[in-house]
């Protein structure tokens, strides 16, 4: 049986350890043999610690992009998995406190149980900077031209929040170690795809794999300052739907066939871009690393 910390009000700090039962830990497994067999799937960890975290800073990056900087004690503690670790919020509601659900490694029926009045929303991001000696990570979220818990959550936030952390995996850490890599995104994937590229280049130049970047935004408004670097394609969408300048250009590149493919964006986006990288570029489909970050019509954010 799991052992658990039943849900309650977060005051002071709650981490829950457990052991995750047989059928959770098989259900996953099978999960990842079914997958497994058609894409490149992220690394799991034994356990996904949650834990309250507080705001301790709110930076505007660009016109729509903020920047949230959290920090809890476990933090110092944690070891990234790659680059573009994810992690999940626990949002809660305006003028609600925190509550965590009991932890399970699928945290959505858990959720689910909490009371509807004190359940908060649960939205995945990526860890965008990790300053382990503070026991701090940043996260980079886009705070307009999408509508979603999360969004309306980035637009609201303060210092001294406080929100639930879960720690997940790292999708780039599928990747191998040199060869072609390719990294196409719109502005959900940015801060992974520039996670990457800082890892790559904190690499010896002999063992940093060649990297192709391409990222369909919006506009100018979705682009932080670091992202305007070499070594990166932007194009815009404008009003267009998500995928209408990220496609055509991907087709427009000088690819050859790519040795791994990072590919993060709208989930229509990535359906698209996957399916060019395996027929026009006859990729092996478990070369193909593709998560959809949302989807139109979906509160996803």
């Amino acid at each position: 049986m799991i052992r658990v910390a039943l849900p309650k009000l977060i005051r002071g700090g709650l981490v829950t350890t457990t052991t995750y039962s047989r059928r959770e830990r098989g259900a996953i497994a099978a999960y990842s043999a079914m997958y497994g067999a058609t894409m490149a799937l992220p690394p799991r960890r034994d356990f996904y610690p949650q834990f309250p975290a507080t705001v301790t800073a709110v930076q505007d990056l660009a016109p729509a992009f903020r920047r949230v900087t959290l920090q809890a004690a476990p933090l110092r503690g944690l070891t990234l998995l790659g680059p573009d670790e994810y992690v999940g919020l626990y949002l809660p509601s305006p003028g609600v406190d925190l509550y965590l659900p009991e932890d399970s490694l699928n945290p959505r029926p858990a959720l689910s149980r909490l009371p509807v009045e004190v359940r908060p929303d649960l939205r995945w991001y990526t860890i965008r900077a990790h300053r382990r000696a503070h026991g701090e990570v940043d996260i980079d979220i886009v705070s307009k031209g999408h509508d979603g818990p999360g969004a309306r959550w980035i637009g609201r936030v303060r210092v001294d929040d406080s929100i639930g952390l879960r720690i997940g995996s790292a999708p780039y850490a599928s990747a191998p170690r040199n060869g072609h890599h390719v990294l196409l995104a719109d502005e959900t994937g940015l801060p992974g795809a520039l996670a990457v590229l800082d890892a790559s280049a904190r690499l010896p130049t002999s063992a940093r794999p060649q990297l192709t970047v391409l990222l369909e935004v919006p506009g100018q408004g979705h682009l932080p300052d670091d992202a305007h670097r070499a070594g990166i394609d932007v194009v815009y969408r404008g009003e267009g739907a998500p995928g209408s300048a990220l496609l055509p250009a991907l087709s427009d590149l000088a690819l050859g066939r790519p040795d791994y493919a990072w590919v993060c964006a709208e989930a229509a986006t990535i359906a698209g871009a996957r399916r060019h990288l395996v027929k026009e570029r006859c990729m092996s489909r478990r070369k193909v690393m593709a998560s959809g970050f949302w989807k139109v019509g979906s509160e996803r954010l």
